[in-house]
């Protein structure tokens, strides 16, 4: 176990924006002051591993039994789509787009909304906090962004989506977004 130390995952088989929204999440714990580290339920898609070499970032180590008494929960809440020891966990955060399906028994910090992806919405968290995004980090949030909503097409799509994949975009140093989303 890593002493002090909490994980940070998105669902089982993950997408891109389970792994992205992992490892933004992590990231800007870190930066509040709190030990994390982003980690995978399964070995990425190819679609992701596409991102992760394009922006050069390092996969998230791949478990499937959480080796820390406290986790971060990304782009899920349900417990059949997490670690297989769940309910041995204190889960201290949830960041999410989905329906919820959660039960707790301690408190908690909890954020979901109905955007396009969770990158999206941990895209908030940073720019609330005037938190700068790595260029590296900015891509895999884009790339998540791109997928979840289909280039901007998906129903899902927001219009805080419109504006963040801009955003992103530019902090990724990525000038058009819709032939990168098509490389993607």
């Amino acid at each position: 176990m890593i002493n002090g130390k909490r994980i940070s995952f998105g669902h089982q088989n993950p997408d891109t924006d389970a792994i992205a929204a992992a490892l933004a999440a992590s990231y800007y714990l870190n930066k509040k002051g709190l030990d994390t580290e982003a980690v995978a339920l399964g070995a990425p898609n190819d679609e992701t591993n596409f991102a992760l070499k394009y922006f050069g970032v390092k996969t998230p180590r791949i478990i499937d039994k959480a080796d820390t008494k406290e986790v971060v929960l990304v782009d899920h809440n349900e417990a059949g789509q997490s670690v297989s020891n769940i309910k041995d966990l204190t889960v201290t955060h949830v960041f999410d787009h989905h329906k919820i399906d959660f039960k707790t028994s301690a408190p908690l910090f909890y954020h979901a909304e109905a955007l396009g992806s969770t990158s999206t919405i941990l895209y908030g968290f940073f720019k609330k906090d005037g938190i700068k995004i790595p260029k590296d980090l900015a891509g895999m949030m884009l790339s998540a962004l791109i997928s979840d909503t289909l280039l901007l097409k998906s129903p899902t799509t927001t219009d805080v989506d419109r504006q963040v994949i801009k955003e992103l975009a530019e902090d990724a140093e990525i000038s058009d977004y819709d032939k990168y989303g098509l490389e993607l």
